[in-house]
């Protein structure tokens, strides 16, 4: 009798990665244009591969077992580099691809780089998908996946793990209402030491430093809120005597658009790189290679 694992194949990577990336054999079945008893076979044959259940029934779907934890490490890593060896030898062509690009963002970086990036997208390539999608802990593992194309902020921990571009050097400004007082030739340091500070919590903002920069200036901010989202910040600052720390570019946005104005700082705090981040993987690939161009065309010059 004929003892022989099951044949294993391409399809049945690409069944897993799906079924692990969406929690579901519907949606499996459905990323990959292909029938839900098709992709319950192929998990058949990889729960007889593997000699394990692979997944389990949960709350929000299905959840991977320890083995298929190590599986998917492994699997949607080589998945990714095969099929990035055919998407190297293919074509791309912007105006006819309905391909979908997956780029992560800060919450203040949504603010200030979505606009741009559809308004070039819609012109160059109009029937094409973005999502954009928060910065994660699961950053870097994501770019290597293949599950995120690409990640644009100011990400020093990226910098030794990822290919990147600078996009612009970036400083800090005070955000602060119109008729703030005393503030028609700046802020000094004494009236900035003093004043009502409004502070950021988002872990993603990659701007954590800047307390840490002006302790050792001997500078201790007077900080009376935190909130977890730049977005919020204007309609904080315009008629009241808060202040808030933030790029130079996002604050002036922010000065065009509500009763608010930017001030520089009293105090030096060192420039910072804004980047693009994507994994080596990507480099021979048509698409991703007209994706990079494209947001650095759009962005560089803001």
């Amino acid at each position: 009798m004929d003892q022989s694992p099951p044949r294993f194949d391409l399809n049945l990577v690409r069944a897993f990665v799906a079924i692990y990336e969406t929690k579901s054999v519907t949606q499996a079945a459905e990323r990959l244009n292909l029938t839900q008893p098709t992709i319950s076979h192929a998990l058949s044959k990889l729960r007889d591969l593997y000699g394990d259940r692979l997944f389990s029934r949960g709350s929000v779907g299905l959840v991977p077992t320890a083995i298929a934890e190590r599986l998917y490490e492994h699997l949607s890593i080589g998945l990714t580099t095969i099929e990035g060896t055919v998407d190297a030898r293919s074509s791309f062509d912007p105006l006819t691809s309905t391909r979908r690009f997956r780029i992560a963002l800060s919450d203040i970086g949504s603010l200030f780089f979505t606009p741009p990036l559809l308004r070039r997208f819609q012109r160059v390539a109009p029937r094409i998908q973005v999502e954009f999608v928060q910065l994660s802990d699961t950053l870097l593992d994501d770019l290597a996946r293949g599950t995120l194309d690409l990640a644009i902020g100011t990400l020093p921990n990226l910098h030794n793990h990822t290919r990147n571009e600078l996009i612009f050097r970036e400083r800090y400004a005070c955000l602060l209402a119109r008729d703030y007082p005393g503030s028609d030739q700046g802020i000094d340091l004494e009236t900035f030491t003093h004043a009502r500070h409004v502070m950021v919590t988002s872990p993603s903002s990659g701007h954590a430093l800047i307390d840490g920069v002006l302790a050792e200036r001997g500078v201790q901010r007077n900080v009376v809120a935190l909130v977890p989202q730049f977005s919020v910040l204007p309609s904080l600052v315009e008629d009241s005597d808060l202040v808030v720390i933030l790029p130079r570019r996002v604050a002036q946005l922010f000065a065009s658009q509500r009763r608010v104005k930017t001030v520089d700082l009293p105090v030096a705090i060192p420039e910072f790189d804004v980047r693009l981040h994507w994994h080596l993987r990507q480099d021979g690939s048509p698409a991703h290679t007209w994706l990079r161009t494209e947001v650095m065309s759009a962005l560089e010059g803001l």
